[in-house]
């Protein structure tokens, strides 16, 4: 997928410099490779996305359930001296923060 990204600019570049010429043809074949360039790389993108799903998913649904399970291990006496929505919000942002490094 990077490498049909890659080549857009310079099939771009060889329309442009043929219209300057004023060839017809050539434009209008490169015209074509470009767009099935441009299809090819958000297929592949696409692609990508549907194989690791899954395993995303797994993984942020793993570290969710370990922190969890650790929060239920821990004493009464440490539940009651902490705030729950901050806990709550931070476990929110961690699993946010999994799922946007597999993504990237």
């Amino acid at each position: 997928g990077k490498v049909l990204n890659v080549q857009v600019p310079f099939l771009l570049k060889h329309v442009i410099d043929g219209l300057s010429v004023g060839m017809t043809a050539v434009p209008f074949a490169l015209v074509l490779s470009y767009g099935l360039v441009r299809a090819g790389a958000t297929g592949l993108q696409e692609l990508r996305n549907a194989v690791f799903a899954k395993v995303a998913q797994r993984a942020v649904r793993d570290v969710a359930r370990t922190v969890f399970s650790h929060l239920h291990d821990l004493d009464l006496k440490w539940h009651l001296s902490r705030q729950t929505g901050m806990l709550s919000r931070a476990i929110d942002r961690g699993t946010r923060g999994i799922t946007f490094t597999l993504q990237a």
